[in-house]
């Protein structure tokens, strides 16, 4: 018996240690993306890591399920063959290490794309060439994730608790006896029930989900409490939506509408060409003439003097993936898996593309990365774009950045020059890339711009310097003052919001700014883009707008400005005349969230749990669900019938207007 309880206690001990790998990586998580999370004390940081072991407990029961049944079986003489304990130390390393590795990793990326990977980020590693052109940069980068590891492979053979028990209770004095069996069996099934309910997460009805997180601590702390493994285990295979059902159609079309009609359909259509240019990882934080300091984009704050601003401008994801279907058809990303690659990728939509085919518009997307990057190539296919220039149709690798694809600058001249051949009226769609890690600049504009307090601001200052050369090749072509330009970014990138009013010295940013800028950490603020219209000679498209607005807006206030009088289905509305207030949707670590004005609201699927005052509270720390409740149930109702609408229409293939 004693035996039988030696070998529990050991594997205690053993799971003990996987768990101490699992604290290291969330601490590694912590410390990689403290920035996001300065606000958080000690105390909170403690309850955050405790409410984070029911996440790694689950995953240590899940992953080490045969390492656990091995040391519980009842069976004496197999416990003291030594290669039975190198095949359970080999298994230990191998699993518990490979999985250590994999959220300390993520914690990079995380600071990428600032959001817990899902299991939609394999799809991207396998089936995207760009994945292994740019491992090697990575891993020179981050190269002490190999080191780490290295280091770990080392520390825990050492440390692993090896079998060695004492004298007086090994097999030989160990005699079995009938009740020695039952007790064994007894304790085996006792394990094998806490595994389950460790793996499973608890006794609740249902397994543990990525939502839970949310039940005690704020959605912003929820990556946090979290652990990337758990996150992409529990979201592998997710191929379809469940479909929310909060009203009859009837009350959800009242509530929010996905058909959009023309404001006025008589009016005579507009044959401008439309040019959209989607800038790579631009955050508002970035741009001066968006938040009072000089910022990193010089060319962008002179352009904004005369278009038509939108300073309450969101991204509906935080993947370049996600950016475009939001601008092309519409559509928001409120699922774990991109729509490109999702399972509703096939589902019929009709787009700007498709309407502006019908008007005989030349239609053209440009990227100059490598053909098949994020399947930009086959999305461009399936929204309905006649034609496709990439690396490959630029052909001249002399400027060709060694990861990505062609650099901005010689890129968004060859795109001008390209439009400059189309017949008009014609739709050009354009994508930069210099401006993605990792931030390589040409070799002869190495010394132009300056270091900023992220490596990404070198690149930013380039592609905007980029975008001020394609203006000035362009505004010379005859199209120019016939074309409606629309500047947004994909999605933000990394935030350097300062910490204390001594860091804001160095940014030139008042002291009544400071507040305004920490709301870039919170879970509206981190979505935060530029986005502008500019029309040459058009002075009714000038000023700044204060609207709350989303790049699924861009869709139907496009076709609005063209004058386009016939029905679309769209997840946004206009963003120019509409007595609309504006909204902005997004999907955020299993939560769904809609910003309005200087409010944003959580809802878990089923019921709202937190209202925020982004500009008062920019923290998150005010919960105004109750004290609030009228404003509450509106942005409640608001959003449910947003993703009724949603689901329903991904599930049953029916994203638009029925005739």
């Amino acid at each position: 018996m004693r035996l039988y309880n030696y070998n529990i206690v050991l594997l205690l001990k053993r799971l003990s240690l996987a768990l101490v790998l699992f604290f290291i990586s969330r601490l590694f998580f912590y410390i990689f993306n403290y920035n996001l999370y300065t606000e958080v004390g000690l105390f909170e940081l403690t309850k955050l890591f405790f409410y984070g072991l029911r996440f790694d407990l689950s995953v240590i029961c899940y992953f080490n399920s045969l390492f656990i049944l091995l040391h519980i079986i009842p069976w004496p003489k197999l416990y003291a063959k030594k290669s039975f304990q190198l095949t359970l130390l080999g298994y230990f390393l191998i699993t518990n290490l490979l999985l250590t590795i994999g959220n300390m990793a993520d914690s990079i990326y995380f600071h990428f794309v600032q959001k817990r990977s899902t299991a939609d980020v394999f799809k991207l590693i396998f089936t995207a060439d760009d994945f292994f052109i740019l491992l090697p940069k990575f891993l020179s980068d981050y190269w002490y994730i190999l080191g780490l590891a290295i280091v770990f492979f080392i520390v825990i053979w050492r440390i692993y608790p090896k079998y060695n028990p004492p004298a007086d209770i090994n097999i030989a004095n160990n005699k079995r006896d009938i009740l020695q069996l039952l007790y064994e069996l007894t304790i085996m099934f006792i394990f094998l029930g806490l595994a389950l309910i460790g793996a499973r997460g608890g006794l609740q009805l249902k397994p543990l989900t990525i939502i839970d997180a949310s039940k005690n601590v704020k959605a912003a702390h929820m990556p946090l409490v979290l652990n990337s493994i758990f996150t992409c285990m529990t979201t592998y295979n997710h191929k379809y939506l469940e479909e929310r059902n909060y009203f009859s159609n009837e009350e959800a079309v009242n509530y929010y509408s996905v058909i959009k009609y023309p404001s006025d359909d008589s009016l005579e259509f507009r044959n401008k060409n439309v040019v959209v240019l989607l800038l790579e990882s631009f955050s508002r934080e970035y741009v001066g003439a968006l938040n009072n300091y000089s910022g990193y984009t010089p060319f962008i704050d002179s352009l904004s003097r005369h278009s038509l601003v939108f300073e309450n401008a969101y991204s509906n994801g935080l993947r370049s993936i996600d950016a475009i279907p939001a601008i092309i058809v519409g559509l928001p990303t409120l699922m774990d898996d991109p729509f490109i690659t999702s399972s509703y990728s096939t589902n019929y939509t009709k787009g700007l593309v498709e309407i502006l085919n019908e008007k005989n518009y030349h239609t053209a997307f440009f990227h100059g990365g490598n053909t098949g990057t994020m399947n930009f190539d086959g999305f461009a296919s399936y929204a309905g774009f006649k034609e496709y220039y990439g690396r490959e149709e630029y052909d001249n690798d002399k400027d060709y950045d060694g990861h990505w694809g062609i650099y901005d600058e010689p890129f968004l001249q060859y795109f001008a020059k390209k439009l400059n051949s189309f017949t008009q009226p014609f739709f050009a769609f354009e994508f930069t890339l210099s401006s993605h890690y990792p931030y390589n600049l040409p070799a002869h504009h190495q010394d132009r711009f300056p270091e900023g307090t992220l490596k990404i601001h070198r690149v930013v200052r380039y592609t905007d310097y980029s975008l001020k050369k394609f203006f000035q090749t362009a505004s010379k072509m005859e199209w120019y003052n016939n074309t409606i330009f629309v500047i947004a970014a994909d999605h933000p990138a990394q935030s350097v919001i300062p910490n204390t009013t001594n860091d804001f010295e160095n940014h030139e940013i008042s002291v009544v700014d400071q507040q305004k800028m920490r709301y870039y950490k919170n879970t509206s603020g981190r979505y935060s883009i530029p986005m502008m219209i500019f029309v040459p000679n058009d002075t009714s498209m000038v000023g700044i707008s204060s609207k709350t607005v989303q790049q699924t807006d861009l869709f139907p206030t496009i076709l609005g400005y063209l004058n386009h009088n016939e029905p679309i289905y769209a997840f946004g509305t206009r963003m120019i005349n509409d007595s609309l207030e504006g909204l902005a949707v997004h999907y955020v670590n299993g939560l769904y969230q809609i910003t309005s004005g200087d409010y944003c609201l959580l809802m878990d699927g089923t019921n709202s749990i937190y209202l925020y005052n982004n500009i008062k509270d920019p923290g998150h720390n005010n919960n105004l669900l109750n004290s609030n409740h009228k404003l509450s149930l509106e942005l409640d109702k608001t959003i449910k019938a947003i993703v009724q609408q949603y689901t329903s229409g991904m599930i049953r293939n029916k994203l638009m207007v029925e005739k």
